[in-house]
């Protein structure tokens, strides 16, 4: 398996650089090549779909004796999540990538025209490169013994990481990974259009494509937030996680790019900003990569891959790829031709500049504050950097997530999410400002009495919001800014929308993605700053409490058929019961415990549940403990302090271990040491065990009656008159309990995002064919007309 799998790559690789070569003798006058290049192009697609249709099998087939299956799949493991495990690690995430990317680079031959040669040189290199990297981490390769290099088959493997096993597993990374393959078009079209000096015709041809790309990449980063939310327990769905903000940054990329390609499409302007741009978009979205998968946020995130021995290609290949996009500007920079704007301010033209120019500098702001690890593990920056941004705000120096880690001596550190928290929101209200009134303007300059009266309705809408929002207690002026702007953004693009109906429906695109940008903006307002703060509830089986208007009753702890806890809990809201069960574990393949929230969704809120902790029956005079843990017995406070073991007495082949406990009795601390022993039987000459208590000051005594060296816990035991009859602790569960208002307008501003997304790309996609064709442009307005345009191709050449 592993030959043939490395073969098939090895060809696909083979076979991209034929397309490489062939394209290029085309640009050298040989036209007979188009052909090799194109079947380069197909026959790599090829090698890759049956690279990726192995991988898929031998996860099906539980082929154990690879590593890669072995580390991210097993025997109980799910048809749908043992599909979903082939792209869980750094092998299969590429594989997809480089799926889609090859799926693309045959759909751009046909799309590109007199730019193909050109397109496709540049895509192809960038799938060699993948291709590269899959063959490093190759995921067919055998699991061999570390110490022996013996191929081992194992019975059962690893299996998935608890927290990839959820429903958006399965469509959350594919859908990524469209959009990282998408977003090398624009920035192939802006090489193409550097080298060909046509600075114009590449905005048309890559509009569509990159519509498609923010489009997938929105969706995912949607998807992306849900998964948080109802999976990790913290409340949130946006914890500014520089893996999560390291997709937002090539995202915000694109959004400025569109805006730019529309301006230029209109009458010409913005050519430098677009080239700028377009090369931008597959940089950022590299340099994602290079991020989540060097090792870079192995101490700053939870979402980190290991470098698993591609970090100095990754980086090459970043310096590559950056060194060309900033040759070709430079060498054609003073050739690119400027086309001035309107000079007017009340004029779409300016209004998209100043678009572009926020979101490029909200861009900026999120990945230098991601960039941190890397910018202050610079010799000589980490310190002062650190003392300088120390005093503004809170930072990361690697002990955030692991308290018991050394700081990183370099002065390497991450920022915390409040600077995000403080440094993105003004921006946000920037762009609502903008969205209120630029979409009313006109490319050159407006009536202002037209204008005027176009605000006039979403005005009073949004004085009618603000003034509902201080009466709910809304104080905070950021807050009233995003609900009032938002509000009257809303507002004002609904009206461009009633406006563009008129005109097709295929028109209305960028106007809903704003009206979902105001929808999301508004959500997130609500659900954030005006949540009930998380409350704790401790319960015991079959006791009920009040909080927020809702009855909880906790029913017990009980195992689901996949041996994972849940807290069973009924809770009533008045007008009806529901069952809630957050999951409360612990994982042993993660070293961890796993806290899943139980979500119950109302209209207007959203009821979160999360699990904070269960305590089991115990009985008090046999308490657990791990190092530095506290129980109380009867009189007594034990505290376990570490075990204390004889090595005198390992040397003779005696086994002495001592528990060190801290009582504290009457106002009085002093240290008992109850120990076990196994000594020889001088008769026998073998092992005996032997346990030796120690006496408490009040007359009882404590023993150690089991120990745990390696998670380093004791079970002891006391005994004597008032402790062998103390009352058993019943069992408690602890939950936190929030409510969210409003959280569906953030799921329903993104989709809308989407939605609007894909229309525009419909619509883009038309006008290209039609361009391309020949033909005069004319949308469709009805449906049936949309289905006979889509279903007509032109030509390519």
């Amino acid at each position: 398996m592993y030959l043939f799998g490395t073969f098939l790559l090895m060809a696909s690789l083979g076979m991209t650089l034929l397309a490489i070569i062939s394209y290029g003798l085309v640009l050298r006058g040989q036209r007979v090549a188009l052909s090799y290049a194109r079947f380069g192009v197909y026959a790599a697609l090829a090698g890759v779909l049956m690279s990726w249709t192995l991988l898929i099998t031998v996860f099906l087939a539980r082929r154990f004796d690879l590593d890669y299956v072995y580390n991210y799949s097993s025997r109980d493991l799910e048809f749908f999540f043992t599909i979903a495990a082939s792209w869980a690690g750094q092998p299969g995430s590429f594989m997809i990538w480089l799926l889609w990317g090859s799926i693309a680079s045959a759909l751009l031959i046909r799309r590109t025209k007199h730019f193909e040669p050109y397109v496709l040189m540049v895509v192809m290199a960038i799938q060699a490169a993948i291709i590269g990297f899959v063959l490093v981490l190759n995921p067919f390769q055998p699991l061999v013994d570390p110490n022996t290099g013996v191929a081992l088959t194992p019975g059962d493997g690893r299996g998935l990481n608890p927290l990839l096993h959820n429903f958006w597993m399965i469509i959350h990374p594919p859908i990524l990974f469209v959009g990282y393959a998408l977003s090398m078009i624009p920035f192939a079209f802006a090489l193409a259009a550097l080298w060909r000096r046509d600075y114009d015709t590449w905005v048309k041809r890559a509009l569509p494509w990159t519509l498609a790309a923010w489009a997938f990449l929105g969706l995912a980063l949607l998807l992306g937030g849900y998964w948080a939310y109802e999976t990790l327990g913290w409340g949130g769905y946006w914890g500014w996680d520089p893996v999560e903000n390291s997709s937002l940054v090539p995202w915000l990329i694109l959004t400025a790019l569109i805006h730019g390609m529309l301006v230029q499409r209109t009458h010409g302007g913005l050519r430098k900003t677009n080239l700028v741009l377009g090369v931008a978009t597959y940089i950022t979205v590299f340099y994602a990569t290079f991020m989540t998968r060097s090792g870079v946020y192995a101490n700053f995130s939870v979402h980190s891959f290991v470098a698993e021995g591609i970090f100095e290609g990754l980086v090459g290949f970043q310096i590559f790829l950056l060194a060309v996009a900033i040759v070709s500007l430079l060498a054609r920079w003073n050739d690119i031709p400027a086309r001035p704007l309107s000079d007017k301010f009340f004029s779409r033209d300016s209004f998209f500049v100043l678009a572009i120019i926020t979101i490029v500098m909200t861009a900026l702001v999120v990945g230098i504050g991601t960039s941190m690890p890397v910018i202050s593990a610079i010799p000589g920056v980490g310190h002062t950097l650190q003392e300088w941004m120390g005093r503004y705000f809170e930072l990361d120096d690697g002990t955030l997530m692991n308290p018991q880690a050394q700081p990183f001596e370099d002065g390497r550190f991450s920022l915390a999410p409040s600077f995000y928290q403080r440094t993105v929101p003004p921006l946000g209200v920037v762009a609502i400002v903008l969205l209120i009134v630029g979409p009313l303007l006109g490319w050159r300059d407006a009536n202002l009495s037209h204008l005027l009266r176009a605000l006039r309705w979403p005005a009073v809408f949004a004085v009618i919001a603000a003034v509902v929002a201080m009466i709910i207690n809304v104080r905070d002026l950021l807050s009233l800014a995003y609900v009032a702007g938002g509000v009257f953004a809303f507002g004002t693009n609904l009206v461009m929308i009633i406006r563009t109906l008129r005109g097709g429906w295929l028109r209305i695109g960028g106007y809903l993605a704003h009206l979902g940008f105001t929808v999301m903006a508004i959500g997130m307002v609500a659900s954030s700053a005006y949540a009930t703060p998380d409350t704790r509830l401790t319960l015991s089986p079959g006791e009920s409490a009040r909080l927020f208007g809702y009855e909880f009753i906790f029913n017990g702890y009980q195992l689901d058929d996949q041996q994972r806890g849940v807290l069973d809990l009924t809770v009533s809201d008045g007008s009806g019961t529901f069952s809630a069960r957050p999951y409360l574990y612990f994982n042993q393949r993660m070293g961890a415990t796993m806290q899943t929230p139980s979500i119950h969704s109302y209209l207007w809120h959203d009821l979160y549940i999360s699990p904070a902790g269960y305590d089991p029956e115990r009985d008090p005079s046999r308490p657990v403990l791990g190092v530095d843990q506290s129980a109380q017995m009867g009189p007594y406070t034990l505290t376990f302090r570490g075990f204390n073991i004889d090595r005198e007495a390992m040397m003779r082949g005696e086994a002495k271990v001592g528990a060190r406990v801290e009582v504290t009795y009457e106002g009085q601390t002093f240290e008992v040491e109850p120990r076990v022993e196994v000594v020889p039987n001088p008769t026998t000459n073998e092992g005996e065990l032997q346990f030796i208590p120690v006496t408490l000051p009040g007359g009882h005594t404590l023993r150690l009656a089991e120990l745990d060296p390696t998670n380093r816990m004791v079970l002891l035991e006391g005994s004597g008159p008032g402790l062998d009859d103390l009352p058993v602790v019943p069992a408690k569960a602890v939950i936190a309990v929030s409510v969210k208002p409003l959280v569906v307008l953030v799921w329903t501003g993104v989709i809308m995002m989407v939605i609007g997304g894909a229309i525009a790309l419909v619509r883009r996609y038309l006008e290209g064919s039609l361009a391309l064709a020949g033909a005069r442009v004319r949308l469709p307005k009805a449906l049936p007309e949309l289905a006979a345009q889509l279903g007509w191709r032109g030509a390519g050449d």
